[in-house]
């Protein structure tokens, strides 16, 4: 090449752009341009041709890209004469910029400026004595060189912000690698330059040399709030954003008395008062970063609280200026302000008892946020809830709310206690595009929503009983005497999309709340001379009510089952006031017939009506847990009754009665106890030992002809239907119709796993004492012991009837049919790729045709599956019963993983879904129960093959996502929630169980540096024991654990480290295996894969401070570490590094030393993050750079929020399955 390179560069960037160029020429030109890059000059270039092209932004940005190219990727290899031409280059073209320049070459610009002092600011204040060459090449006038930058022009000035920006992002907000090395150099110098020189010579100890990288000394600061205030004044709005973007990055770091000082809350309150949309939403951030930051001192603190509660006037005049009429459109300037506004006032409750309320400050505020509470957006409306909550269980608080809003609050909530998904037409319907990604979201939410609205109803009927009585009577008698309350008196069933529904079950919900508040009462109210006097008078108040909705006669079966629910409720309080007026109450609902009603069809009148008796067996079973010794008095007059009832009613309802009959006898004083638990129970479990359910179990076709299998296929063929044949569309005939009424009453008690799990779950009820505990082992024990290899052996064949393998020797048309029937169909809340009411609809069609024989089967064989893990977990918690087996380990974990070595799988054709249950409802109970005594023995045999399961299960269904996958995926539309995609939803939900597990077992350390040892229950004690002390068990937990680090799940992989770093005292320098595991398998996943991967930033710091401390340990104790890491690091003198470590006596310190060696085999193995790569589109970078800067500051406003579970997630939790099979 020639010495002129660059104008071969703007030749080549010429042929790309120009229209008339062939491909091929382009991509000559292309892979020229690529060459470039690697060449020594190729900086140099950049420099020219930016430096002599000022206004061909393409060639100037192509020219600042290869100087950006230089400084990542080459620093470290430039001696200092080529550092510094570089940099003089740089700021040469900074002091260069030009107003015409766009905003994307003034960000390339101070991007280049802040790489070169990321990488040498300051470093010269690490020598005792500095020379010049080491100051200058320390960047020491950079403070100078910036005000000179700040003086140039208007240009000038706004790229000076911009390098601030940039640079207190990266070094305070971001984890950049290159700062962290430097940390304890370039934050105090970030400190020192935006404060006066006196300031900081109170907090900080410092040398005279640090006095030579400081040129403005009363500080930035000062100077960008003054010129913040100037710009308002003038209405210089483009400036005032500009302002406001630099010293947003510097709220939460600075010394609180540059904040007073320069009384940034005010005029980032005038900013808010501005009519600049951009400037409003970040004063808000402003302000909200101000009221969450530290302060020195609580004067500081006290002055911004007293700052802003004197402004609730100017508050609330632009938040009603912000306001506007939904119905006509969504204002989208307006709209994200008001919601951030709301946000930052709500979080002021926990300030109002700081100030001194002499001019009606806290009046102003709590009428200011009941008006956003009644804002027509529920997640403006929503951002309030919590608040009120709060101080409503807050004593202090009660006077001051009953004084300005409890009135107005417990109306509001009455009114919003409604199911906005089903309203058509609702007025909050309008912000769903703008505030939700996907109906099942916006579902999702109006739930959460829901339990808010609920709690304030209850906190409110607590601490104002009498006033919520009467106004509730009040509502009460208006609804019922309304047309829409007459029509849902007078009739049977009812829309439930319509008003009167949905007004009535209001109602209902309200009721619930009510009575809940005055169960609260009775632990709320102080103990005194009136207690047991104003109880009573509750109680009549509550008799009156009960006896007035009794009185009712609702027939509606969902809203009957509502009322049922709430009489439960009434029981609570009441007791024997009202015991058997409510029994008669609810056993007359669960009898009550619907002649006009045929429940052997599918229908959602049918459903409803099932529904209403499942709630009634509920609520029967729990007023025997709550009542038994009252029960214990009509016990004979209730098994008359019961038996009266049997005969007309289904298998299932059955069986809540006698649980309910069972109960009484568990739980009460009754004599012959194991009499009439025996008349009860045995006759039912009776059925495991059945001939045809032995013979059903022993080999799969016979469990399939147990299904029915073979009769549908005999209707398939005489109806000459094949595997062609379009299931969906052919109608079921009447021969069809009794087919499917014989099977579905066969279905009913196909095995006695409903029984099974229903008596055991309410006899293990409310178990007070050891000796109850005793008895109820004694008299299961004979019961489960037999039957168990029939329960194992059903979930065996449960988990065979899915691998395809196993359906070769039948008929073709079977196979398909089979393969129809293992298909999941469920709807769930954010994983379904369709609407509720989508899915219902598909489901109702369905039932008119043949594929409804396919939905059936694999419905009973799903719920079957369920229930039997539902009746293992209620097994264990019969402890020893179980865990006393010695085949049960063994028994258990071959029924659920079914190995086949010649495909390497585990249970073919199980799906996602169906394992996470597995682990959700079986497993994670099952360790749980195991009692301390029983844990060597059980565990030592379970976990082993437990583990390898996991670790095999996941292992194959993250390999497809391991590559190109976001660790924190977005949330799709429904309609782009392809199957794939609800595949990977499920996965992630399956991983976290997992994680689940493995913190169940061993516990987790705390992410706060603080907290020195983590603590762990006795039971974790002793699973850590049996996993730790017995390498059988540990080596397939590490395996396991070592893989959830490394799976491309943001949660997960940060959950599972913490699980690792609690292990690691217990495990290291004790076996050589272990070590050595640790040190080929955990340490180089950690070095190669977590912390040099840009998809695992979230678990960065965590994965840091395992790996150092392995480092530190395995280095030391375990002699063949050393070599293994100068080995994958390409010979990094891991001797020094470990010596280095050892002398510096701080973490932060050791920290710095990791990221270099971290940094150096990022290097050496050419793992460039992709957003700090050339190649990837500059826009794509500030793309990823915003989403982490949100993160960000979104941490940095929520500090006083309550962080929550942050493996908490509705659909892994022990009772998610119950939203996909509703009642049956």
């Amino acid at each position: 090449m020639d010495s002129d390179g660059a104008s071969q560069v703007i030749t080549a960037l010429g042929v790309i752009y120009d229209p008339k160029s062939s491909n091929q020429q382009r991509l000559e030109a292309q892979r020229f341009l690529d060459e470039v890059k690697s060449k020594e000059e190729s900086p140099f270039w950049g420099y020219q041709i930016a430096l002599n092209n000022p206004t061909d932004f393409i060639l100037k940005h192509f020219g600042l890209g290869l100087l950006a190219d230089a400084v990542k990727k080459k620093w470290n290899d430039y001696d200092e004469d080529r550092k510094l031409a570089l940099r003089k280059w740089i700021m040469e073209l900074n002091y260069r910029v030009l107003n015409t320049d766009p905003r994307y070459i003034k960000q390339k610009l101070a991007f280049l400026w802040v790489e070169i002092a990321k990488r040498t600011w300051g470093e010269a204040l690490k020598e005792e004595s500095p020379s010049e060459q080491q100051l200058l090449n320390s960047w020491a006038d950079m403070d100078s060189n910036l005000t000179e930058l700040w003086n140039i022009s208007e240009a000038s000035r706004e790229l000076t912000l911009l390098i601030f920006k940039i640079l207190f992002e990266d070094v305070f907000l971001l984890v950049d690698l290159t700062v962290l090395k430097r940390m304890t150099v370039i934050q105090p110098l970030c400190v020192m330059i935006v404060c006066p020189m006196d300031v900081f010579a109170t907090k900080y100890k410092f040398t005279e040399k640090w006095t030579l990288f400081k040129a403005n000394q009363g500080g930035w600061f000062a100077l960008w709030v003054s010129e913040l205030n100037e710009a308002l004044i003038q209405n210089n709005s483009g400036y005032v954003v500009r302002l406001l973007e630099t010293l947003k990055t510097c709220l939460n770091w600075p010394l609180s008395e540059v904040i007073i000082e320069n009384d940034i809350f005010n005029t980032s309150l005038q900013c808010f008062l501005s009519n600049i949309p951009e400037a409003q939403s970040m004063a808000l951030d402003s302000m909200h970063i101000l009221l969450t930051r530290p302060y020195n001192n609580d004067e500081h603190y006290q002055t911004v609280i007293d700052k802003v509660f004197d402004s609730m006037d100017l508050l609330e005049r632009v938040y009603d200026y912000l306001q506007f009429d939904p119905k006509e459109g969504i204002d989208e300037m307006k709209y994200p302000i008001v919601k951030k506004c709301v946000d930052m006032i709500s979080c002021l409750y926990v300030c109002v008892f700081k100030i001194k309320d002499n001019n009606h400050q806290i009046e102003k505020y709590l009428r200011l946020v009941l008006k956003a509470t009644f804002h027509p957006s529920l997640i403006v409306s929503g951002l309030t809830l919590d608040l009120w909550c709060s101080c409503l269980r807050n004593d202090d608080f009660l006077p001051l709310l009953d004084r300005y809003v409890m009135s107005d609050l417990l109306q509001f909530a009455a009114d919003a206690l409604i199911y906005y998904e089903e309203i058509e037409g609702h007025v909050s319907k309008n912000f769903i595009d703008i505030d939700f990604q996907s109906n099942s979201e916006f579902q999702n939410f109006c739930s959460t929503y829901r339990k808010r609205i609920r709690d304030i109803i209850r906190l409110i009927s607590c601490v104002k009983l009498d006033y919520t009585y009467d106004w509730l009577n009040h509502r009460l008698n208006s609804f019922f005497s309304s047309p829409y309350g007459q029509e849902v008196l007078n009739s049977t069933f009812l829309d439930r999309k319509d008003e009167p529904y949905l007004s009535a079950l209001s109602q209902f919900m309200i009721i619930e709340c009510f009575i809940n508040g005055c169960i609260r009462w009775k632990i709320w109210y102080p103990s005194g001379s009136d207690y047991s006097e104003k109880l009573d008078g509750i109680l009549v108040k509550l008799e009156i009510l009960s006896n007035q909705l009794i009185a009712l006669n609702i027939r509606e079966p969902l809203l009957l089952k509502k009322q049922i629910q709430n009489f439960a409720l009434f029981l609570t309080m009441l007791k024997d006031n009202v015991l058997f007026t409510l029994l008669e109450k609810i056993i007359t609902s669960a009898t009550m017939e619907y002649p006009e009603i045929d429940l052997e069809e599918r229908s959602a009148e049918a459903d409803a009506v099932r529904d209403l008796r499942y709630a009634c067996g509920i609520e029967l079973n729990r007023m025997a847990l709550l009542m038994p010794e009252s029960l214990m008095a009509i016990f004979p007059d209730l098994e008359n009754v019961v038996a009266k009832i049997l005969p007309n009613l289904s298998y299932h309802e059955r069986i809540s009665f006698k649980s309910f009959l069972l109960t009484i006898v568990l739980k009460s004083s009754l004599d012959r106890k194991e009499e009439r638990f025996s008349a009860i129970v045995d006759s039912e479990l009776m059925a495991w030992s059945d001939q045809t359910t032995v013979v059903g179990l022993s080999e799969l076709p016979w469990f399939m002809e147990r299904l029915g299998i073979v009769q549908i296929a005999e209707y398939f063929q005489r109806h000459n239907i094949n595997e062609t044949s379009d299931l969906l569309s052919i109608p079921i005939d009447d021969e069809g119709k009794r087919l499917k009424f014989d099977l579905t009453k066969r279905w009913q008690a196909l095995f006695p796993v409903r029984a099974t799990r229903m008596f055991i779950h309410y006899s293990m009820q409310s178990v007070k004492k050891d000796d109850e505990f005793k008895m109820l082992q004694d008299i299961w024990r004979p019961r489960i012991v037999p039957v168990l290899p029939y329960i194992m052996r059903l979930l065996y064949q449960l988990q065979a009837y899915h691998d395809p393998a196993n359906w070769t020797e039948l008929p073709i048309v079977v196979q398909s049919f089979v393969k129809y029937s293992t298909i999941e169909r469920f709807w769930e809340a954010g994983a379904s790729n369709k609407s509720k009411d989508e899915f219902i609809d598909e489901h109702m069609k369905a039932m008119q045709t043949l594929r409804d024989f396919a939905d059936s089967v694999g419905h009973i064989v799903r719920y079957t599956r369920e229930y039997t893990l539902l009746v293992i977990n209620a097994i264990s918690s019969l402890g020893s019963v179980f865990f006393d087996i010695d085949e049960a380990p063994h028994l258990l974990i071959d029924s659920i993983a079914i190995f086949k070595p010649d495909t390497n799988e585990i249970s073919p054709g199980v799906s996602t879904h169906g394992w996470k249950h597995i682990m959700n409802v079986a497993i994670r109970p099952l360790l749980k129960n195991c009692p301390e005594e029983n844990i060597p023995k059980f565990m030592s045999a379970f976990l082993p093959k437990l583990f390898e399961t996991l670790d095999v299960l996941l292992c194959q269904k993250w390999s497809v996502y391991m590559n190109d996958i976001d660790v924190n995926p977005t949330p799709m539309d429904d309609e782009e929630m392809t199957e794939e995609i609800l595949e990977e939803n499920l996965l992630r939900q399956l991983t976290t169980v997992v994680v689940r597990i493995m913190v169940d077992c061993v516990g987790q350390a705390s992410t706060n540096p603080q907290t020195s040892k983590p603590k762990f229950t006795s039971h974790q004690l002793n699973m850590r024991n049996t996993i730790f002390g017995n390498l059988n068990v540990l080596a397939p937990f590490l395996k396991l654990l070592n893989h959830l680090m490394s799976f491309r799940d943001s949660k997960c992989s940060f959950n599972a480290i913490l699980v690792m770093k609690c292990c690691l005292n217990d495990v290291l320098v004790r076996e050589d295996s272990v070590d050595e595991y640790f040190t080929v398998e955990v340490m180089k996943n950690l070095l190669l894969n977590v912390l040099c991967q840009s998809s695992f930033k979230d678990s960065f710091y965590e994965a840091l401070n395992v790996f150092t401390v392995l480092f530190l340990t395995l280095c030391k104790e375990y002699k063949p570490a050393r070599a293994y890491l100068y080995e994958i690091s390409h010979g990094y003198d891991i001797d020094a590094l470990y010596e280095q470590l050892r002398s510096v006596d701080h973490y932060r310190n050791q920290r710095a030393l990791m990221i270099e060696f971290i940094d150096w085999i990022k290097t050496a193995n050419g793992n460039n993050d992709d957003e700090d790569s050339e190649n990837s589109p500059e826009h794509k970078r500030q793309e990823r750079r915003d989403a982490i800067l949100q993160r960000a500051n979104e941490r940095l406003v929520k500090k006083n929020k309550d962080a929550g579970d942050i493996l908490d997630d509705p659909n892994t939790e022990d009772a998610a399955f119950g939203n996909l099979f509703g009642s049956s």
